[in-house]
């Protein structure tokens, strides 16, 4: 009987030592787990985005990210993406038909205007490609434009124009440069047959 009732006592004892160590273990990860849903300064913070923007019901665009800020407090409801932003523009088919890089992007929502600005690279499948120091992408008419100095390759003709102050829809198809460059150039092959060795 003395054996069963210290049995008894060790089981209590163990079991009590026991939920302390798990309560005591615990009391840290539940802490942490409140940090990871804190706003602070009144600001959303995500890691690793993707975000897709969809354009009468059709996806047009997904922008991808390492880090995403959300301002809560800000009128105009701004989106930073301080450390890069890639994002890839489709065609109906969700067909890629260019992309984008920056190492700096800001989103203003009520304007759905996205503007960029350090090492702004946009190319098409084509082989097209336009360098810009700054510019925006406007979501509602699908459209680049800068009064900053561009550089453009085209690829059919051959072409490298250098200027001050673009416009250009997404895809690269329809460029339009408003102060081109002397040290542009285009390289035009001749269709006309003519052989000046005949």
């Amino acid at each position: 009987m003395i054996n069963i009732q210290y049995y008894k006592t060790i089981r209590l004892a163990v079991a009590c030592m026991s939920s302390c160590f798990f309560m005591l273990s615990c009391e840290n990860n539940v802490n942490d787990v409140k940090a990871l849903g804190a706003k602070e300064d009144g600001i959303d913070i995500g890691k690793d985005v993707a975000i897709y923007i969809s354009t009468d019901g059709k996806i047009s665009a997904k922008l991808t990210a390492p880090l995403m800020k959300k301002y809560l407090q800000d009128k105009g409801r701004m989106i930073e993406f301080p450390n890069t932003i890639k994002a890839d523009f489709y065609k109906d088919n969700l067909n890629v038909e260019s992309k984008l890089t920056a190492l700096y992007a800001h989103y203003i929502e009520n304007e759905n205007k996205v503007f960029l600005r350090d090492n702004v690279v946009v190319y098409n499948v084509l082989g097209d490609t336009l360098w810009s120091k700054e510019m925006y992408w406007d979501q509602n008419t699908s459209k680049f434009s800068t009064d900053k100095d561009v550089i453009v390759k085209q690829h059919n003709p051959i072409a490298k124009i250098y200027g001050k102050g673009l416009e250009a829809n997404q895809d690269l198809t329809d460029i339009h440069i408003f102060k081109p460059q002397s040290n542009s150039y285009a390289i035009i092959s001749d269709t006309s047959g003519f052989n000046p060795k005949k």
